[in-house]
């Protein structure tokens, strides 16, 4: 073989495997029309103009099934008042399967993106399985979140009530959803994945448990290494159980551990600068903070923004720091080639969730949204006023 053959059949070699690593995906979304759909690759966005609702793009993929999220430029969020630059509720993207010589077909539509079906391989369409199992309750949370809006724009109270009440009532159903899908196909590369993100709906021997039945065709996935780890931490972040360190950037690029804090009573404040309730609790805060301060409380807050890039998350974050008056140590939980996700390390479900830590860092108590009425019970008591 001379020198210009060997060169070209190696180039001709590295073509091939670079092209053997690229996924497809084509489809056709109501409502789509000629917007820009966004596919998070592991290597970076990749986008494509819909034409007339179809679309077909293809991106580099990684050896290992990544999990991500199909997105589209059409503005699907709920806004909670005051209009497109005020708060808002994300809408929810598409998530997706993304392996080597992956060819995925979706249909649906643009509103309900999240639930629209994906087919092509096994994985994908576990996932799609997933979705299906729990769509009539998720469509009409949907719609009550709408209402929900509505009712506090006008003011009534005993509406809101019994629209909450329902809520509740479906966040319970779909979670057994979800819980019953798991049990029912352990060899599902979607119950490996679903396990590990809804791992704080378990209780630790519980997660445990149902991490065991699983087939162990996907258990060597990143997400099933995850789950081993979460399950650890879910022994250790009950009541009573020491917090898991971290470390973060905080508003000037410095990183930031949990573990400087020990010593003092450290209140973990898991936000966004999205997230309407999160932004109306900051008052309350703001007074528990001037209040106990000099007796040895201390909050960090960690932000996990909705956004495309690390660029626009430091934007929105450090606005939202500015505009409520915020004086405590923040933290980022978006920073490019992120290697410790916090709000995976601490199974957090929904936002805001705020964790008491003592002074040895070990968990005093633990609440989804605001600890409100009992966060300052708490601290009365230990600080004596």
């Amino acid at each position: 073989m001379t020198r210009k053959i060997a060169i070209a059949w190696a180039v001709a070699c590295t073509l091939t495997v670079a092209k053997a690593q690229q996924f497809t995906i084509s489809g056709h979304l109501d409502g789509q029309e000629n917007e820009q759909i966004i596919v998070k690759g592991p290597n970076g966005d990749v986008s494509v103009q819909a034409i007339n609702g179809s679309f077909t793009l293809s991106g580099p993929a990684s050896e290992e099934p990544f999990v991500t999220t199909l997105t589209t430029s059409v503005d699907r969020n709920l806004y909670l008042g005051g209009g497109k630059t005020g708060m808002y509720m994300p809408a929810q993207p598409l998530e997706i399967v993304l392996t080597p010589n992956a060819s995925l077909t979706i249909k649906g539509s643009t509103r309900n993106l999240h639930l629209a079906s994906v087919t092509g391989d096994e994985l994908n369409e576990s996932f799609t399985a997933f979705r299906k199992a729990e769509e009539k309750d998720v469509l009409e949370m949907d719609q009550l979140r709408q209402r929900m809006v509505e009712l506090r724009i006008m003011g009534l109270k005993e509406e809101q009530e019994a629209t909450m009440k329902r809520m509740v009532e479906l966040h319970q159903a779909i979670s057994a959803s979800r819980k019953r899908y798991i049990n029912e196909n352990p060899g599902a590369f979607a119950s490996v994945y679903y396990l590990s993100r809804n791992a704080r709906e378990y209780q630790p021997e519980e997660l445990e448990a149902a991490y065991n039945k699983l087939a162990d065709t996907y258990k060597n996935t990143r997400y099933g290494r995850g789950l081993v780890q979460r399950i650890a931490a879910a022994k250790s972040l009950h009541v009573g159980g020491v917090s898991p360190d971290f470390t973060k950037p905080d508003v000037n690029g410095k990183l930031v551990s949990l573990s400087q804090f020990r010593g003092k009573y450290v209140l973990l404040d898991f936000w966004g600068s999205w997230c309407g309730p999160c932004r109306a609790a900051n008052p309350h805060l703001k007074s528990l903070y001037e209040k106990y301060q000099a007796d040895g409380l201390e909050i960090l807050g960690v932000a996990s923004e909705k956004v495309n890039s690390q660029e626009q998350a430091e934007k929105v974050w450090k606005a939202a720091i500015e505009a409520d008056g915020l004086t405590w140590t923040n933290v980022l939980n978006n920073e490019v080639d992120m290697k410790q996700d916090v709000t995976q390390l601490y199974q957090i479900e929904g936002y805001p969730t705020q964790i008491l830590l003592d002074r040895e860092g070990k968990i005093i108590a633990r609440w989804l949204g605001s600890g409100a009425q009992q966060l300052d019970d708490q601290l009365k008591d230990i600080f004596n006023h």
